[in-house]
Parts: C-alpha cells; structure tokens; sequence
C-alpha cells in the first residue's frame, strides 16, 4: 500500500469542541497594508497581557501569505490551519477508498495525482483536482471539500489546540531560559577562575 509521505501518522479524532479558546484580546490599530472589512484596513495586535495597556505591534508586513499579500498572525496561523485541514480530509478520504475487503481504483488514481501534485496549499491543490480530466478525481475533490468542512466546524478540538499552543510555549520559554541561565552560571565561574591571580587574593 502507497501512502504519501506527508500522510504518514493518520490524524486523531479528538470530538467535538466548540472555538471558544481563551485568546488574549485582540486590538485593531488603522494599517494601509491590512485586510479589508466593511472598506476598512486594520491589522489585528494581541496585548502583552489582559492587564498591559500597551500592546505587541505586530509590523503590517510581518507575515505575508502565499500571493505575497500582507496578512495577521492569527490570519497566517488560520491559512496554515487550513493546509491541515485539507490534508487531514484527504487521509480519511483516502483511508475510506481502502475498505475492508478491496481497495477502491481511485485510491491509485489519488496516490499519483499526489505524486504529480504535492499538496502544499490546500486551496490551490484542490482546484487542481477539481479540474482534473478523471471524473473520479474531481468528484473525490468535492468529498474532500465536504469532509474538510466538516472536520473543521465539529471535529477539531479548537479548545486542546490552543491550550496545547499555550501550555508549549510556555514550556519551551522555561527551558530556554534555565539552559541560558545555566550556560550562564557555569560561563560565570569559569571567568571568575580564570581573572583569580595565580597567588591568591588580589587584595
């Protein structure tokens, strides 16, 4: 059985979750290079903290999607959401051309349109396969579309995403900053050593 590399390790099924996250607050400042909503342009900064006035100015052209166009942090991290979306849509699609007893044609039609096509940009990959000339290509396309809906507003656990973000980030700032801070101490008395004067004391 042919599986696509970026398919190795099949998503979990995590249940239903709402998307209400504990994302900190977000602030909109006037930006000309921003997204357009109801004719105006803004682009979308996070507060340091709850409690901080003085918010983390994100540059306008900090991030940029795939056309090259100014976009948010949360807007980015959304485009990459969608890119897993798509591929985990397409694994279970997939999975569901196997069987249990045969394996669908389509599921060999699928494997080597992935190896021409690499899914990188979910969008872009499935409007090539919406106009692919196998009409069983095209009509996985729209089971894809479907699934990938579906997936997003009542399978992905929004809520385990964002504390697992969180609660990583967190962690990783801990380790950092201990393996500096050790660097750091064991640096420092090594210096300390290094200027004593052979004889002793300096005094």
């Amino acid at each position: 059985r042919r599986v696509p590399v970026f398919f190795q390790g099949t998503p979990k099924r995590v249940g239903m979750a709402t998307a209400r996250a504990c994302f900190p607050t977000p602030v909109a400042v006037p930006a000309s290079p921003g997204r357009c909503f109801r004719g105006k342009r803004f682009v979308t900064v996070t507060r340091a903290s709850n409690h901080d006035e003085s918010p983390i100015l994100v540059p306008p052209d900090a991030f940029q999607d795939v056309h090259g166009v100014n976009v948010t942090p949360e807007r980015k991290a959304a485009l990459a959401l969608g890119n897993l979306f798509t591929m985990a849509a397409t694994r279970v699609i997939l999975d569901q051309f196997t069987g249990t007893r045969h394996r669908s044609p389509v599921y060999n039609k699928m494997v080597d349109f992935l190896a021409k096509e690499p899914l990188r940009d979910g969008n872009e990959w499935l409007s090539k396969l919406l106009r692919a000339e196998d009409y069983d290509l095209r009509q996985t396309a729209l089971r894809i579309i479907e699934t990938r809906r579906v997936f997003a507003e009542t399978e992905f656990n929004w809520e385990i995403c964002t504390r697992v973000a969180t609660e990583e980030t967190e962690e990783d700032t801990l380790e950092i900053t201990k393996a500096f801070l050790m660097a750091s101490l064991q640096g420092g008395g090594e210096e300390g050593r290094s200027e004593q004067p052979a004889g002793g004391s300096s005094w």
